[in-house]
């Protein structure tokens, strides 16, 4: 297990300890077929912040009764608190990845434990099949977050550059590194994370190569940006780290875009040009 590295006091050792017998009186209820360690236990760092996170999974007929007092939210005992859901491990199994259930964040959860009780091999095996990352995937990810970096930095920015909103210029700034990141993430076939909390994990923790340019895409959350030249030169250093690592770039400025859209109207059929002109 890799262990992440974070300031605070980490207490991996006794959350390890309190889950571990949990985990085997857990482990005898009949119906549980096998237990996952996640969270800061999977990642190797625990803090007064963490919570005691267990994964439950129970046969089908056998979930619902035992999440009656196991999967109870708002616990706290010796200054930990608990989420331990009981999920049906046939549901988990028949359930395609990626899907609706096999979510990106989902697997870069289940990606980042440890098994604490497996029948038969049965949980390792279910995470073997599951923790995919298909090429079409990641194909479809790369190009949503890339063209939105590409609208963020050359179209909005620009726009409001161009109406001097310094406020929504910063905006399209932080938007446009939350989807470099995405990106990034997604060309390294690394899941993403819970964005909630752990946008910037895999940099954090340089787990993806362009870890080592985050003190440029850093800039868009930290930097002062009080006017437009202090927008504008975190925007091109954006930009640029964008170029570098690949992110394609399709209009450059607003003119380009608009020149475009003024060959659309001449392509465009008589009936639309009657429509749509006055």
């Amino acid at each position: 297990m890799k262990k992440v590295k974070y300031k605070s006091k980490n207490r991996y050792k006794e959350f390890l300890h309190a889950a571990k017998i949990i985990a085997k009186k857990i482990s005898k209820i009949d119906g549980v077929i096998g237990i996952l360690a996640t969270g800061g236990l999977g990642r190797g760092h625990c803090d007064d912040f963490s919570d005691l996170d267990l994964i439950v999974y129970a046969d089908e007929k056998k979930a619902k009764e035992i999440e009656k007092y196991i999967a109870v939210g708002f616990l706290r005992y010796k200054e930990i608190d608990f989420d331990t859901p009981v999920v049906s491990y046939q549901k988990a199994l028949n359930e395609k990845s990626p899907s609706r259930l096999w979510s990106q964040v989902l697997r870069w959860d289940r990606e980042n434990s440890q098994i604490l009780f497996d029948t038969g091999g049965r949980i390792a095996k279910l995470l073997k099949e599951k923790l995919v990352f298909p090429d079409s995937e990641q194909k479809r990810i790369m190009s949503y977050h890339g063209q939105l970096v590409d609208d963020l930095l050359n179209y909005d920015f620009r726009l409001w550059a161009k109406r001097g909103e310094v406020i929504n210029m910063s905006h399209c700034l932080v938007q446009a590194a939350e989807h470099m990141i995405l990106w990034i993430y997604a060309k390294n076939k690394k899941f993403r994370p819970y964005t909630t909390k752990w946008l910037f994990y895999h940099l954090e923790n340089n787990s993806v190569p362009e870890a080592k340019y985050f003190s440029i895409i850093k800039k868009a959350y930290l930097n002062p940006i009080k006017t437009v030249k202090q927008a504008k030169s975190i925007r091109d250093s954006l930009v640029k780290l964008s170029k570098k690592i690949g992110i394609k770039f399709y209009f450059e400025d607003l003119e380009a875009l608009h020149k475009k859209s003024r060959e659309n109207w001449k392509k465009a059929k008589d009936k639309t040009k009657y429509y749509l002109s006055w």
